[in-house]
Parts: structure tokens; sequence; C-alpha cells
């Protein structure tokens, strides 16, 4: 289990690597969600791995990570943390992919930092994520009461389509249960506070948008305009599967973004 030393924290990774090693070929970081860990990104690994170097690690207060300071989250300081372990394992420029969450952090990364990124993949993502479909406080209780588990079963028709597995749906609700509820909730309390749709005119860094036709999470009038509103970034819209779309169709996924950041370009550096 690799750890990593970033401003006096351990934080958890990985690193999948079967690219043909006389090519020059990029970084890819997968960013995971909240209550996530880097085993959801488990699927996509195969695919990009054979083509480039592919790095995932528990975000603070995920899986095997330590918790922030205080337990207290901030959009600047996870955007920092990319910084962080990129500068540890000594890589310059990657192709960022952020799912949900991750998503909402690596649009502030990409703002904030973008002459690191080569390209940018959000995967059911928004810039927004207090809105009107969502119950804050319904969540809260549940996390609160129940547990991340639960919560994350108790909206399941929302997080995924109608014919995904039963027994995705319970691995992903258990892989849940690595992350304290407190850090859910305290994650959420950080993002549902923040709006990043006045930087997206900002993000011009070539980006992808993945999103799920049946949303409620993410919704798809948001994926619309983030891809009107960032100069450079393109839509791609996905019937059948909800939110949780990157455990869903992980192969198909993949495949669509190794095609586009290989459009893009970029070195191993």
């Amino acid at each position: 289990m690799p750890y990593i030393e970033v401003n006096g924290d351990r934080f958890h990774y990985q690193v999948d690597d079967y690219a043909d090693p006389w090519n020059d070929y990029g970084t890819v970081l997968l960013h995971h969600a909240a209550a996530g860990n880097l085993h959801r990104w488990r699927a996509w690994v195969p695919t990009l791995a054979r083509h480039h170097r592919v790095l995932r690690f528990d975000m603070r207060g995920h899986g095997n990570t330590a918790p922030p300071p205080g337990s207290r989250f901030s959009l600047p300081g996870l955007a920092s943390d990319i910084v962080g372990v990129m500068d540890a394992l000594e890589i310059d420029k990657v192709h960022l992919v952020g799912a949900s969450a991750g998503g909402i952090v690596s649009l502030r990364f990409a703002h904030d930092f973008p002459q690191r990124l080569n390209s940018l993949t959000l995967v059911a993502s928004t810039p927004r994520l207090a809105q009107p479909r969502i119950d804050r406080t319904a969540w809260g209780r549940i996390l609160e009461e129940q547990g991340v588990k639960a919560w994350l079963l108790s909206d399941a028709q929302r997080r995924f389509g109608p014919h995904a597995d039963p027994g995705l749906i319970e691995w992903y609700a258990e892989e849940g249960t690595r992350s304290s509820a407190d850090m859910v909730m305290s994650l959420q309390a950080c993002l549902m506070a923040e709006d990043l749709t006045p930087l997206l005119p900002n993000i011009q860094v070539p980006t992808l948008i993945l999103a799920a036709r049946r949303d409620d999470i993410t919704p798809f009038e948001t994926q619309r305009l983030m891809a009107r509103r960032m100069p450079n970034a393109k839509l791609k819209t996905f019937a059948d599967v909800g939110h949780n779309m990157k455990v869903e169709i992980p192969d198909r996924l993949a495949r669509y973004v190794l095609r586009f950041i290989e459009g893009v370009g970029g070195t191993r550096s």
C-alpha cells in the first residue's frame, strides 16, 4: 500500500503503467468523488494504463488518507493537494479526470493551476453542487443517523440507471464505508458553499464533459451550461445510466477518454 508525503501528511496512492516504454506518453490522473477512494476507478485502469501512466490517490479524509486539519475542507486546499501529489511524484503535467465532487475539485485545479494540465475531463460533475434537486437536510440526516452505506443506497435510483447490476450497487455502497460519515458531511458542506460558474470562461484547457441524460445530482442542463461557457469544451452524453456512470459503464467511458486525451497529446513528464 504505497504512500507519499504531501505537506507533512500521508496520501495513499497507486500508479499503474503498462504503456510501451519507448513511446512518449502522458500521465492520466483520476480523481474520485465524495465517499469514494482510488478503487472507484479500478475498471478504468486496464484501458488507460496500456497507453498512459495512470495515477490515482485517496483525497483527504477518504480511503486511507488522513483527514484535513480540523476535519475541515477547503476547495483551494483540495486543488493544491493535487499539485502536492504531482510534485511528490515528479510529474509536471497530467490529463486530469474528475468525477462528481472530484470534478468540482478538478475545475478549481484547472482554474488555479492551468500550467499543470494537458487536458481536463469531467464525469457527471458540476460547477455548483447546491441546487434544488439535492435535499441537503435529508442527506445529512441519513449520513448522521445511518452512515455512508445507507446514504448511498437511499437514492440508488438517482445514482444508477435502470439496468445497473445490483451487485455493482452493493459494492459501490460498501466501498463508501472506507470513508466516515463525518468526512463526507464536511466535504459536502465545503462544496455546497461553492459556485465555480463565474470561473468557467477562464478555464481554457481542452475539456471533455461526460454527462448522463438522467442525473438529478448533476443535472443535464448543468452539463450543457459548462459546455457553453468553457471555451474549449465538448459534451458527450449517455442514455440509460445514472450519476454514477463511471462505475456503470467504465469501459465505454475509459475508451472515450482515451481517444480524447490522445487527440490532445501531452508527454510523459
